[in-house]
């Protein structure tokens, strides 16, 4: 069905093929991932994943497409030449020096972006992509209860990250989804502080992001604490952001857009005075990437449907005072949205 979308691109634009390079479409289409990466050809009758001699025997068992090699890369260009691929259509991420090659050494002429009809297709999860990012969200909260279990007055920062990627690892997780955010006292007010040297002290809000990778799909998650007693100013802040998350969570539904989501987010922050501290956007799209589409923020028209994956996570950053942070990776359903990280999120 997704390499049959690609096929009825191609009859629409007349091209002979596309080509597909990034890892998490190569993934998307093969069920396969090598670690050197390799080429999907798809042509109208046909395709071919093409891939380096170091990576064949994993392909082979993998790839739900037939499966070839090469050795060099003029053995990988003159394979491609062979395919008479003079109108292509490439991924918008390729690089230039990838579409030099491809006109210079495979015969390529005219090129097409194929990235808007990829994005139709990922926006929406499949319920065996939706079981494994709920997996990943379910492993993501054991790891965001071990860094409440472990942070202290005068931890480093960066041993708290240690205790929660080793969580993720042994229920299963490949690796973080990204680098772990741990963000205390003054450092809490960068939206992505990633775990340092710094020791975590008394009465300082501390930021915690993160999110596992499981089977190739991600999660995301972030809480705000204060250890020992918030201040009222602390205190303050946090319930703003919680009542703009949680009013996220429950405005999330299909038919409404991101941008219209984000507004709703961002009005109960601004009702509030602390509008020009909230800087970035409401959420994003998860799935194979951490940062997909659709993104929840005022530059995109996109109208929310079941089967999407995205965050909620507005804040507040005071620099030099600190900030907080709440997330939760939600799925939107037929009527409505579904935490699929389910931490507590009264932490304060």
């Amino acid at each position: 069905m997704r390499i049959e979308k690609l096929k009825e691109f191609i009859a629409e634009k007349e091209l002979d093929g596309v080509l597909i390079t990034s890892k998490p479409n190569l993934f998307y289409f093969t069920g396969s991932d090598p670690v050197l990466g390799g080429y999907l050809i798809i042509r109208p009758d046909e395709e071919v994943f093409v891939v380096p001699e170091l990576e064949y025997e994993e392909a082979k068992e993998t790839s739900r497409v037939p499966v070839e090699k090469f050795k060099t890369g003029s053995e990988l260009y003159e394979m491609l030449k062979s395919f008479g691929l003079k109108r292509l259509g490439i991924e918008g991420k390729t690089s230039f020096s990838t579409v030099k090659s491809l006109k210079e050494k495979a015969g390529v002429e005219n090129l097409e972006v194929v990235d808007e009809v990829i994005r139709d297709l990922r926006i929406v999860k499949t319920p065996e992509e939706i079981e494994v990012i709920e997996a990943a969200c379910k492993i993501a909260d054991q790891a965001m209860m071990a860094a409440l279990e472990e942070i202290s007055e005068g931890k480093r920062e960066i041993e708290v990250a240690a205790r929660m990627e080793y969580v993720m690892k042994m229920q299963g997780a490949e690796k973080p989804a990204f680098d772990t955010i741990i963000a205390s006292g003054w450092r809490s007010a960068l939206p992505h502080g990633v775990a340092s040297e710094k020791r975590i002290e008394r009465g300082e809000l501390v930021v915690i992001d993160e999110g596992a990778l499981y089977r190739r799909y991600h999660s995301d998650i972030t809480r705000t604490i204060v250890v020992g007693s918030p201040t009222e100013k602390q205190r303050e802040i946090y319930e703003i952001v919680l009542e703009a998350q949680k009013k996220g969570v429950e405005e999330a539904r299909p038919g409404i857009t991101a941008k219209e989501l984000d507004t709703i987010v961002r009005n109960v922050i601004e009702e509030y005075g602390y509008g020009d501290k909230f800087i970035h956007s409401t959420g994003h799209g998860v799935g194979l990437e951490i940062h997909e589409w659709p993104r929840i923020s005022q530059y995109d028209e996109t109208v929310l449907k079941p089967g999407m994956v995205v965050t909620i996570e507005p804040g507040i950053y005071i620099p030099k005072f600190g900030g907080v942070r709440i997330e939760d990776t939600i799925l939107i359903t037929e009527n409505g949205a579904r935490r699929l990280t389910k931490t507590e999120r009264e932490l304060i």
